[in-house]
């Protein structure tokens, strides 16, 4: 009995040990199978996205070419059968811009996305500026595209600061290549001018450099003469004073500084507005500024 019990206990412990080999075995195939299928996946990615990226610039080219079509035929039906103040209306929504800041830096080279250097290209100057599409005379045609530009330069307020020359550089530059000069169609100009800027007394003129001298500061006025008669011009002059004696003092001495005579007669062609600190605007019309600054307190 004994030894029957000791066959049985031995049958027991081979069955547990083989049905734990077979457990083994199993979990090693069924993982081996699926690494395989794994590879097999990644093998089967690998080449769908090798056939991806070989259509992909034909796919996008087709898409562009397409887009094309479409814009240019919608374009051709505006040109045809609208007329020229309904195709205006439209174009004052998409190109007419009511803040167009000009500064320095608009003239300035931009990053070249492969070499990641900065450089200057004017197509890639014109996609930072200009990237809708309908700035792409490929996709709206020449005569639509011209049009959109003129009514930018016609409607938009273009707003410089007091950087010397930025403006007569803007107004006199064909940047779009449609041989078209802003100073042509510009009609509304904004200039920001600080009176701090050439206040040789003033705290930052010494804390933070030398002031500018008057002629620097006229400098900056010079590129509103090459614009149109009957452009609107608003300069802004901030005096960035604490009281009213100060900001008279101010306008008193730098007003017939920054417009000598000979520009208040090249000024009369155009509507000119001059707005102190914000809060007092007047007309330059009189050749005395200074008089026409103290009429206004009277």
């Amino acid at each position: 009995m004994l030894v029957a019990q000791i066959t049985m206990l031995t049958t027991t412990t081979e069955t547990q040990e083989q049905q734990l080999r077979k457990r083994a075995f199993r979990g090693l195939s069924t993982e081996q199978i699926r690494k395989n299928r794994i590879a097999a996946l990644q093998q089967e990615l690998q080449l769908l996205e090798h056939d991806l990226a070989s259509t992909t610039k034909t796919t996008q080219h087709d898409l562009e070419q397409f887009a094309k079509s479409e814009c240019i035929n919608l374009s051709n039906q505006i040109m045809a059968k609208l007329p020229r103040e309904i195709r205006d209306m439209i174009y004052q929504h998409l190109s007419t811009r009511s803040a167009e800041h000009i500064e320095r830096e608009h003239f300035r080279a931009t990053l070249d996305p492969v070499t990641r250097l900065y450089s200057y290209d004017h197509a890639r100057w014109k996609a930072s500026h200009f990237p809708e599409l309908f700035w792409n005379a490929e996709y709206v045609g020449d005569a639509l595209f011209r049009e959109v530009v003129e009514n930018y330069y016609r409607t938009s307020t273009f707003i410089f600061g007091d950087d010397p020359g930025v403006m007569r550089r803007f107004l006199e530059a064909d940047e779009l290549g449609l041989e078209i000069l802003p100073r042509d169609l510009v009609s509304n100009i904004e200039v920001h001018l600080n009176a701090v800027s050439y206040d040789r007394g003033s705290f930052r003129g010494y804390m933070f450099g030398m002031p500018r001298k008057p002629e620097r500061l006229r400098e900056t006025l010079d590129g509103l003469f090459v614009l149109k008669q009957g452009a609107k011009i608003r300069i802004h002059f901030l005096t960035d004073t604490k009281t009213e004696k100060e900001r008279d003092a101010h306008c008193a001495a730098a007003l017939p500084s920054l417009f000598p005579s000979v520009q208040l007669a090249e000024l009369r062609g155009y509507q000119v507005k001059l707005v102190v600190d914000e809060k007092y605007e007047f007309r330059i019309r009189q050749e005395d500024l200074a008089e026409e600054w103290a009429a206004i307190h009277r």
